[in-house]
């Protein structure tokens, strides 16, 4: 399929709907519309040159597979080519005309629309002190990044992951099976102590400390130098750390510089959404990590960072952008693969109450989180049937004690 697209006419009918970004949240979103009977024109304009891709092989398969990229595509490429839709790649959007219901691309092309959707994802948090990428200093969020991430490891002897989040500690389980030297540095207490109950984050420094990882909890770096070959991470009490390559996995930021711009209500947690994902302006929708939704289920404003995530709310306003349903009340949840352990989260991991089933040093478990005697979320390793269980008891808002106590007890 070619790259180009030709410059659309500004008229509303030939226009039709645009989406902005070519991820998880725009695809799910193309699909929904379709899906809901709409048959008119769809042009999805994204900044990578690549055919929309699936993001979490980034920090495993194609780090340790030379052609895995290959085998990541969303979708085939066929869904994208027809008369009724249009994908620009290697383009982005330098501005939004509400009034004229139009975008003005970065190459001059101008595109109308009848409706917008933001799909634009969100971009690597950067730490004061950090270069940007490149010399040694590396981020992932995109294909192009795994794959130098990929070349730079092959001979890289030491590397430091500043994040002991789940990009974090997947590339650092990747980068020591590689032979690399790999330490973890985590400013918080614990590892991924965000997203996840101090039960997994125990069993995850155990077990990156047994395959050889070094990691650093409560360590928040004073200075860098990289004024050599070799990079040296500096501590206010004297201890340093020297090696070779540096990835920074300290979060992301929501990309709504666009949306700001042209008006549209922002919060820093990203463009504010209702429960359809309607913005601010008449006709303009956000989806996706963008977004700061509303959620009918907890019945407040929220944004999300995982594949489940963007996946529904993606689903959701594009059906909603075609003929609006319910608001959007999806019970969200993530994965990790780390060495041989398969971690699956879903809901909540707060609550005033942890109950464990199996054990933890066999590494295969669960954890029910419970608030008020209600389940509220469920942490398993390796343990597809406690999931199954745990999602069950989480989507209808279980307080039964009998229940809980004989599903922990089986």
């Amino acid at each position: 399929m070619a790259d180009s697209l030709e410059i659309l006419t500004v008229g509303a009918q030939e226009a039709g709907i645009v989406i902005v970004g070519s991820g998880l949240a725009a695809v799910c979103a193309l699909e929904a519309m379709r899906e809901a009977g709409y048959v008119g024109q769809v042009t999805m304009i994204g900044e990578e040159r690549q055919m929309p891709y699936d993001r979490p092989p980034l920090s495993k398969q194609v780090l340790k597979e030379p052609g895995a990229e290959a085998r990541i595509d969303l979708r085939d490429a066929a869904i994208f080519d027809t008369p009724a839709t249009r994908l620009r790649r290697g383009r982005c959007v330098a501005e939004i005309d509400a009034r004229q219901r139009r975008v003005v691309l970065d190459d001059g092309a101008v595109v109308g629309y009848t409706k917008l959707l933001l799909a634009t994802g969100s971009r690597p948090r950067v730490l004061p002190g950090l270069p940007p990428a490149g010399a040694g200093v590396f981020y992932l969020r995109t294909l192009d990044d795994a794959v130098a991430l990929r070349g730079a490891l092959k001979s890289a002897t030491s590397l430091a992951v500043v994040g002991g989040g789940v990009i974090g500690l997947e590339v650092a389980a990747t980068a020591v099976a590689l032979g690399v030297e790999t330490t973890v540095i985590e400013a918080s207490p614990r590892l991924m102590s965000r997203a996840a109950c101090p039960q997994l984050s125990e069993v995850l420094e155990e077990e990156h400390r047994s395959r050889g990882v070094r990691v650093l909890c409560g360590a928040t770096p004073s200075a860098f130098d990289f004024s050599g070959n070799r990079h040296t991470i500096l501590w206010s009490d004297g201890r340093t750390l020297e090696v070779d390559m540096v990835l920074v996995g300290v979060g992301v930021t929501p990309e709504f510089d666009l949306a700001e711009r042209c008006g549209i209500k922002c919060a820093p947690e990203g463009i504010v959404v209702d429960g359809f994902g309607a913005t601010s302006i008449p006709g303009v929708y956000a989806a996706g990590e963008v977004a700061f939704h509303y959620n009918g289920r907890v019945a407040c404003h929220q944004r999300q960072e995982n594949w489940h995530h963007a996946a529904a709310h993606g689903r959701h306003v594009g059906a909603s952008m075609i003929e609006p349903g319910a608001v959007y009340q999806e019970i969200c949840g993530y994965w990790s693969d780390q060495y041989d352990l398969n971690i699956q989260v879903f809901g909540a991991v707060t609550g005033d109450e942890h109950v464990v089933r199996g054990d933890l040093s066999a590494r295969r478990f669960a954890v029910f989180h419970l608030a008020a005697g209600v389940v509220v979320g469920i942490t398993a390793v390796n343990s597809p049937s406690d999931l199954r269980r745990g999602k069950k008891l989480v989507r209808e808002g279980s307080s039964l004690e009998p229940e809980i106590e004989s599903i922990v007890r089986a």
